[in-house]
């Protein structure tokens, strides 16, 4: 029977060290010392047996603080080709998306993680190679048959190896954030920081200013230490600093080479996604011992497969906040009518989530769902029916929203225009939709009211208040668990990855699989995109049909599910 690397590690009796950066060197574990008293239980591993039955091993290991370690090139050594990539039977029903790795010589020796050396830890908290994260958690029960479960699709489960493949002593560390800022940024930072040094012991961490860009003049790069970055958590913005555009893989890659750098963090969105992924490709081409990590950030939420970016929560608080204003504003005046435009460029994530915990918004637009203003089921009529019946309401609209109408009727500005990182520069909806609401609505309410009274209009836009914020408690605890998974699975060997939360389980998904493509509203299977039109009562516009069936969707925890320019019938 092959057994897997913490398997391994069990019979080699690894125990705890006082100092978690104690020298390591690859193939050397620690033995007890035979003077040692202090004993614990490593947690009992079950294993097949010859005989085909199952056994229960458990090894001792001391746990004195004051322990000393001899290291044996005679304990049982660990390689690369000694992690298994599939293991059991069971795991060939399993269609794991496999992540690629910095080193490909099988015979590559490993080193023992830091972390394993620390006194009372658990073997239970390292990750096994053949763990995974099922991307789809419903089923069909009267389908569940043998059959129905080969090739469901998975995802490598996240956390600390109990090997890794660098000496964290010899590592160099390189950050970047990229495009727009996002509550959270310096979060990251700060964690991927404190992660390598306190965890791993890795003495060199560079801050990247100001973007891609930054990479090409090395002597403005930051050394960064847990003095530098220790309140970085409750700061809105970059500290780094940030830029579109400016990205140029063969510089890049040259000043990582030139400087020794072997473990790139780049934090960004789905422009940042793509350049990361050109990065990690060169440096497979060069042949270099780098690895290649992304924490994906967008406040809109548009990052595909993940349950949600870092950011996002927080900006739905910020916009939740500008709604309360709007209700406050509306409420003070006869037929009063708040406005609310948010950011979603083709996402409406904010718009929904918003309008959803707000609960009082009467209608929400976004970037997915077409819609149109005059004639039976438009939204002059439906909030004609809210304004007489409640006196007032509410207007949540994504900024992507209402492009095509805007265009259909010579609003639109004309020619494409694109900023630094290829996004499209967008029509203001906000001021035109209250242009076009205001008159319509007059005319329509006109003599129903004792006072004949017109519309009264509050146009609130939060624009860049819901990015430009520090983090919340959530979204911190969040951006703490993408950073310290980011280095683990950095420090492991593997790169070219994005790391993020699948059906509320961190894991590492390949950087193709989700460069190129996008996460918007899934508006044509059971979602949240339901809740909005059963709950504020509006006008489930058509949509346009999404041809693949049940099992081939993947829809997020958001509510999202992903579309791209390579899907056979795109949304």
């Amino acid at each position: 029977m092959k057994l897997t690397s913490l398997q391994l590690h069990c019979l080699a009796l690894v125990v705890g060290s006082t100092s978690a950066f104690t020298a390591l060197s690859p193939n050397h574990h620690v033995k007890p010392s035979p003077n040692s008293n202090h004993q614990r239980k490593i947690p009992h591993l079950r294993m097949a047996s010859t005989n085909g039955s199952s056994s229960e091993t458990s090894s001792v290991v001391s746990n004195d603080e004051d322990y000393d370690y001899d290291y044996d090139d005679d304990d049982v050594k660990t390689t690369a080709a000694d992690i298994p990539t599939s293991i059991t039977a069971q795991s060939l029903m399993w269609k794991v998306e496999q992540v690629d790795r910095v080193f490909d010589d099988p015979e590559r020796p490993m080193y023992p993680n830091p972390l394993s050396l620390k006194p009372n830890t658990p073997l239970s908290w390292f990750v096994d190679e053949d763990d995974a994260v099922a991307a789809k958690v419903n089923v069909l029960a009267s389908d569940t048959d043998l059959e129905q479960g080969i090739k469901a699709e998975a995802f490598t489960l996240a956390g600390p190896r109990f090997d890794i493949a660098f000496d964290p002593q010899q590592c160099k560390a390189a950050v970047v954030t990229c495009g727009g800022l996002c509550p959270g940024l310096n979060t990251v930072v700060r964690e991927i920081v404190m992660c390598l040094r306190r965890q791993y012991g890795v003495p060199t961490t560079y801050g990247i200013p100001s973007g891609y860009r930054g990479f090409q003049d090395p002597t403005t790069w930051i050394d960064l230490d847990e003095t530098k970055v220790r309140n970085f958590h409750n700061m809105g913005g970059s500290f780094l600093g940030s830029s579109r555009g400016g990205h140029d893989t063969k510089a890049i890659v040259d000043s990582l080479e030139k400087e020794g750098i072997n473990l790139l963090f780049v934090t960004g969105g789905d422009g940042t996604v793509r350049g990361a992924a050109k990065v990690a490709q060169e440096v497979r081409a060069r042949g270099l011992e780098i690895a290649v990590a992304v924490i994906p950030k967008t406040i809109d939420n548009d990052i595909p497969l993940i349950d949600r970016t870092f950011g996002f929560e927080s900006a739905v608080n910020a916009a939740r906040q500008a709604i309360d204003v709007a209700v406050t504003e509306a409420e003070g005046f006869p037929l009063g009518l708040g406005v609310v435009k948010v950011m979603g460029r083709n996402s409406g994530f904010i718009a929904m989530h918003s309008t959803l915990g707000s609960r009082v918004v009467d209608l929400c637009l976004v970037p997915e769902v077409d819609f149109y203003l005059d004639g039976e089921g438009g939204i002059v009529d439906h909030l004609t029916n809210r304004l007489l019946e409640n006196g007032s309401a509410i207007v949540v609209v994504a900024e992507g929203a209402g492009q095509d109408l805007m265009a259909s009727v010579g609003a639109a500005q004309g020619d494409v225009i694109t900023d630094a990182s290829g996004n499209v520069l967008l029509d203001d909806v906000g001021p035109w939709l209250v242009g076009q609401l205001k008159p319509r609505l007059n005319e329509k309410l006109k003599g129903k009211t004792p006072y004949d009274d017109e519309v009264t209009v509050k146009y609130v836009d939060p624009s860049y208040m819901v990015r430009g914020i520090p983090p919340t408690t959530s979204d911190n605890l969040f951006c703490t668990q993408l950073a310290h998974n980011a280095v683990h699975g950095a420090m492991a060997g593997l790169t070219s990855f994005l790391v993020g939360s699948v059906n509320t389980r961190e894991c590492y998904l390949p950087i193709d699989l989700v460069a190129n493509k996008q996460n918007v509203i899934d508006t044509n299977h059971q979602s949240m995109w339901e809740y909005v039109v059963f709950d504020t009562q509006q006008p489930s516009f058509a949509m346009q049909e999404d041809c693949r069936g049940e099992n081939d969707v993947i829809v997020s925890a958001s509510g999202g599910v992903i579309v791209g320019t390579d899907d056979e019938c795109p949304i």
